[in-house]
């Protein structure tokens, strides 16, 4: 147990120490968003905690190995159901607390809205109050963790909180000895203090239940779930009532006034980064079920850099919707920085430069990565060269487009970037492939950065320094593809014919079904 003396001012999940501007709630994602599918990710995430702003959070990439290990530590604690066990209840707490000041807000009648923030006054310190007492009996690991739990302590300790807490209880006990007599009588209502009548209502059902039953038929059904606005008839008695009971009136009155803004900023942030945390652990929760593995990589800052058994995890998923489960491959980049993969059509390139992408940037946030093992850099930026769509009103060549983007990217570059192509210079002559390809890996290896580059063009996986990686094929069957990319030299063969063959789209198959063959 920390130092109780020791409270953090402004503790945090995310950050050994805060940043001190705010992150950017509406900040656009970065251009590799899409190209990765992390925006896809994203939405998956993050729609159903909409208005926090978790996504300006996910679009925020750590750089400092420390912080980078210190939400290491949290994810590793939440991922334990016991670790989150009690922000599991915090949030829920927090969640009613929500949905009783959003009434507050939006009813029209103004005792309405004194009792819904009373409630939400209410579900808000016990939330607060049975986390404390749930990490009193069982003290957080994490440091983060750890923070909050002394903060909190603290908090509720503290003459503010204490306040809030006596006044909810105050008023809501003085509403609670709140008695009183409705009388309906000739389309008229009365409305007294309560002295001792007997409660006709209950007589009124007993005396017409022989008619309908417990469950009468031929009824209209009531409407499921009360509406939580009052109708005429009901502001008619919180209206009386509040004329007869003017002390219990009085400090509900009171309570808003004086507790207008209760809730401490320190429990919004925690509720804020607690479901950062749990938005991610409840998505891959799924894939881990299906014995997939997740790992928190060890960071470094030269090579060798590596992750084991690793997949896309937007596919992963994906798949898990189906009933299946993704081939998972090795990345390693050793003495050879640059790693270009060849292979047939739809053997898996795309998606392994992809889950490269991911991988490294899920790190980079600090969260848990496909994968059994890991060792990653922190680049500075990750940028990509997927194929783009041609543009009809660019009046530059596709090629000399993709080289405008090529050399912009190039120009971002530094020694510390991750690079992701995709098929570049698809678009250009062999010969000019050539010359471009071995131009760009020049410049890429000038940088000394790392880079993926996939390319059907076989030559660019000679240049010297570079690392070849193959998508292998079934040997067995030469039209299937394993999905698996293993390190060896490129042997140019693309499969075409096979897939082809598979698929009956042949010269002889297509002569046979247009009649024109044997």
């Amino acid at each position: 147990m920390v130092d109780s003396q020791r409270v953090p001012k402004t503790p945090s999940l995310l950050f050994p120490e805060l940043p001190s501007g705010d992150i950017p709630w509406g900040a656009d994602p970065p251009q590799h968003f899409g190209d990765l599918h992390l925006d896809a990710l994203e939405e998956l995430l993050f729609a159903p905690h909409p208005g926090y702003g978790l996504e300006a959070l996910f679009r925020t990439p750590l750089r400092s190995p420390e912080a980078v290990a210190f939400r290491q530590e949290v994810a590793r604690e939440l991922g334990n159901a016991e670790g989150a066990r009690p922000l599991r209840s915090f949030l829920r707490a927090m969640e009613e607390a929500h949905t009783w000041l959003n009434l507050a807000e939006k009813a029209r009648h103004v005792w309405q809205k004194r009792l819904y923030f009373l409630q939400g006054a209410r579900a808000y310190t016990q939330g607060v109050e049975d986390l404390v007492r749930a990490w009193k009996e069982s003290w957080p690991k994490s440091s983060g963790l750890q923070g909050y739990a002394a903060y909190l302590k603290a908090y509720v300790e503290g003459e503010g909180f204490a306040s809030l807490v006596r006044a909810t209880g105050r008023v809501l006990e003085a509403l609670g000895g709140v008695r009183y007599a409705l009388h309906v009588h000739e389309g008229r209502l009365t409305l007294r203090v309560y002295q001792g009548e007997p409660d006709y209502g209950k007589q009124v059902e007993a005396t017409f239940l022989p008619f309908f039953g417990p469950t009468p038929r031929g009824l209209p059904r009531p409407p499921e779930g009360p509406s939580p606005w009052l109708n005429h008839v009901e502001e008619w008695i919180l209206d009386h009532l509040a004329l007869l009971f003017t002390q219990a009136f009085s400090d509900l009155e009171a309570f808003r006034r004086d507790h207008a803004d209760f809730w401490d900023g320190s429990v919004a942030r925690l509720e804020r980064e607690v479901r950062f945390f749990l938005a991610y652990l409840d998505l891959i929760a799924p894939l881990q079920a299906l014995g997939l593995a997740f790992t928190l990589p060890e960071p470094a800052s030269a090579p060798p850099f590596f992750a084991q058994d690793s997949f896309d995890l937007v596919l992963a998923l994906k798949l898990a919707a189906e009933g299946k489960r993704p081939v998972t491959n090795d990345v390693t980049f050793g003495p050879e920085r640059i790693l270009v993969v060849t292979g047939p059509n739809q053997g898996g390139k795309t998606t392994f430069a992809r889950m490269v992408g991911q991988v490294v940037y899920l790190f980079a946030l600090g969260l848990p990565v496909p994968g059994r093992r890991g060792r990653l850099p922190l680049p500075d930026r990750i940028l990509t060269h997927f194929p783009a769509q041609e543009d009809p009103t660019e009046l530059k060549s596709q090629l000399e487009a993709e080289l405008t983007r090529l050399k912009a990217l190039l120009g971002e570059a530094s020694g510390e970037s991750l690079l992701l192509f995709n098929e570049p210079l698809a678009g250009a002559s062999l010969r000019d492939a050539q010359v471009l390809g071995s131009f760009l890996l020049e410049r890429v290896a000038d940088k000394a950065c790392l880079a993926v580059v996939v390319t059907f063009w076989e030559v660019l996986s000679h240049f010297p320094g570079v690392k070849s990686l193959v998508a292998e094929v079934d040997p067995e069957d030469l039209s299937r593809r394993t999905f698996r990319i293993v390190p060896r030299p490129a042997d140019g063969k693309v499969y075409a014919l096979a897939l082809a063959e598979r698929y009956g789209i042949t010269e002889a198959a297509l002569r046979r079904r247009l009649g024109g063959g044997k």
